[in-house]
């Protein structure tokens, strides 16, 4: 071979390492994966109807993030023509409010997947559905619309999530499948990568999650985990919703148990994925508002006491009517967009607490109960804390310098509570008993 051929091969192959080098330079800037207080809540919502100042309620509260779908079939109006319209009014007012996404990338498209017909349920009605992409060529339109996504928005301040419960029938029509579901992530990620290497992309928002009632799918997420496209992801995202088991804090037990599954999973030599909760909620049928209120805050508390950096609650208002329609009513406002006692609480209880990071969770003799240590870069030392046992007998003797309390003796309750104590590391003693009245 001439010389000149085989200087022109070794640049090739030296430029494709370097192209290689950035990519995967791109995709380990994870340190949005952190888990901090508030920075990474944030709620589910309908995107055509919410209200600028429904936005400014989000921020008020402590919020930082917003989750909605954007559908192929909404943005692509036909074979490679893009409409981004009517979702560039929402960001827009979204990013005005001070707030970041987590953008659902999904949904089929009658000119590549045609259409079938649907068989309603108690989330759904009957009708017709785009199935889910399941050959080589709306794959590539697939990954078109997702790569196209990103160069028209950017990569800053969007969560990029590879479509919505695939291991679902209802979401991935007509037949949930492990392996058309890890071909089409796979080819949509690093196309997305190609646009801009950085971007943050995460999935398959499983429904399933370990738990009482609902069992990991092992199959499915084994694809994932064995694909390449664990290589393009930034991290996994599940819906670790306790199908009616309650309190919350059974998601504990849960998160070992998908933590050891990833790690059994995971090829050697591939890093361990962390994970994500981009939806979980209590609908107001199932628990009273006082409940759903002290759940949010769980909720929220608990993943970031697990390390899940990222914590949808869903939703942000109720989205129909139905006096006993589960799906109706997991909003934090109703359907006049009143807010609930869940708004109002967390409003009154997140937002000085927002950029602090968790020192230790502490013991005080009851499992069930929650004593958290919380430094803030700037505010100093807090300590939150509840019981998920509503007998529960703990009392917390509290002594902060400069904070409020001083001495005081406080019971844990099933709501969190909240002591600020400034640049003074607090003091505790933990007593036991049951106060007769």
């Amino acid at each position: 071979m001439h010389k000149l051929q085989l200087l022109w091969i070794s640049l090739i192959v030296v430029l494709g390492l370097i192209s290689t080098t950035c990519f995967a330079q791109g995709q380990k800037d994870v340190a949005w994966l952190s888990p901090v207080v508030g920075e990474g809540y944030g709620v589910q919502v309908k995107e055509g109807d919410v209200a600028t100042d429904e936005l400014r309620m989000m921020r008020d509260a402590g919020l930082g993030y917003v989750r909605f779908v954007m559908p192929w079939y909404a943005v692509e109006q036909s074979r490679d023509r893009f409409d981004w319209s009517y979702f560039d009014r929402f960001v827009q007012k979204m990013r005005e409010a001070g707030l970041k996404a987590v953008i659902v990338l999904g949904a089929g498209h009658p000119d590549y997947t045609g259409t079938i017909a649907l068989k309603g349920n108690e989330i759904v009605s009957e009708g017709t559905i785009n199935p889910a992409p399941a050959d080589d060529a709306a794959r590539a339109a697939f990954a078109r619309y997702a790569a196209e996504a990103v160069r028209h928005f950017g990569a800053t301040d969007i969560v990029w999530e590879i479509w919505n419960e695939p291991d679902q029938d209802i979401f991935w029509a007509p037949k949930a499948n492990a392996n058309d579901y890890a071909a089409l992530a796979n080819e949509a990620c690093w196309a997305m990568r190609k646009v801009e290497p950085s971007v943050r992309i995460v999935g398959p928002a499983t429904a399933e999650t370990p738990g009482h009632w609902g069992a990991l799918i092992p199959g499915f997420m084994t694809a994932i985990l064995k694909s390449t496209v664990a290589d393009c992801f930034d991290a996994l995202s599940v819906h670790p919703y306790r199908d009616r088991e309650t309190p919350p804090e059974t998601v504990g037990a849960a998160y070992e148990k998908f933590r050891a599954f990833i790690a059994a999973q995971t090829p050697t030599g591939r890093k361990n994925l962390s994970f994500l909760s981009t939806e979980w909620g209590f609908p107001t049928t199932e628990v009273t508002e006082y409940e759903q209120a002290a759940y949010l805050l769980r909720t929220y508390l608990l993943n970031t006491l697990h390390g899940v950096p990222l914590s949808i609650w869903y939703e942000w208002r109720d989205s129909r009517d139905g006096a006993n329609d589960p799906e109706a009513h997991f909003g934090l406002l109703d359907r006049r967009r009143r807010p609930k006692e869940a708004y109002l609480t967390l409003k009154s209880f997140l937002p000085p607490l927002v950029g602090a990071k968790l020192e230790k969770r502490l013991e005080v003799g009851n499992p069930e109960d929650y004593v958290l240590w919380l430094q803030h870069p700037v505010k100093g030392h807090s300590l939150v804390y509840w019981t998920s046992d509503p007998q529960g007998d703990t009392n917390l003797m509290i002594r902060c310098e400069e904070g409020a309390i001083r001495g005081q003796e406080i019971r844990l309750t099933t709501m969190p509570q909240r002591v600020d104590c400034g640049a003074t590391v607090p003091d505790i003693t933990a007593v036991h008993y049951r106060v007769v009245k």
